[in-house]
């Protein structure tokens, strides 16, 4: 399992990263053509725009499995090991039905938009192809849920300074 989340994380975070550097370049492109050789390019917000929310929806997963999201801890903080672990349980499961409820809608909308037919205005890419990202990257949202939630019954019930002392540890 551990191979193929490693395998994963490098396909996915490659990918990622070629629609967020390349969108940002054709970002600056834009740019320059329109600025400094005012000679706007039609096609470069469109493309831009695709790449971004791509670079996004992949990174959503990517986001979770690095612990990067954002957190309101106050109450959580102060709470047993054992109550934590069953909020953890709790919390990952209502992400996981909820992005797997996304992924179901975003296979919905490919099927209408690819029914429909319709293209994007500047460069002509079928809209439903645009809209693949949503169901894709709801998909490896809720898988990183279901390993999370795997990790969470699994491991035992720590408290906060056997974290601290394991973290110290691994950081030696």
């Amino acid at each position: 399992m551990k191979k193929i989340l490693s395998i994963l994380e490098i396909v996915e975070e490659g990918i990622a990263s070629f629609f967020f550097i390349t969108g940002s370049i054709i970002a600056i492109y834009g740019v320059f053509m329109r600025y400094i050789f005012n000679n706007p390019v039609g096609w470069t917000t469109e493309i831009f725009e695709i790449f971004m929310v791509a670079a996004i929806f992949l990174g959503f997963g990517m986001a979770l499995k690095d612990e990067r999201h954002i957190v309101v801890d106050l109450v959580y903080d102060k709470m047993p090991p054992f109550i934590k672990k069953i909020f953890n349980i709790i919390s990952n499961v209502l992400g996981a039905g909820f992005s797997i409820y996304l992924m179901f809608m975003g296979i919905e909308m490919v099927d209408i938009a690819r029914v429909q037919g319709g293209v994007t205005v500047d460069v002509g890419i079928p809209i439903w192809l645009t809209y693949m990202i949503m169901p894709i990257g709801m998909g490896l949202l809720s898988f990183y849920f279901l390993v999370r939630i795997v990790s969470v019954i699994r491991n035992p019930v720590k408290d906060e300074e056997q974290e601290n002392i394991e973290r110290m540890k691994n950081a030696v």
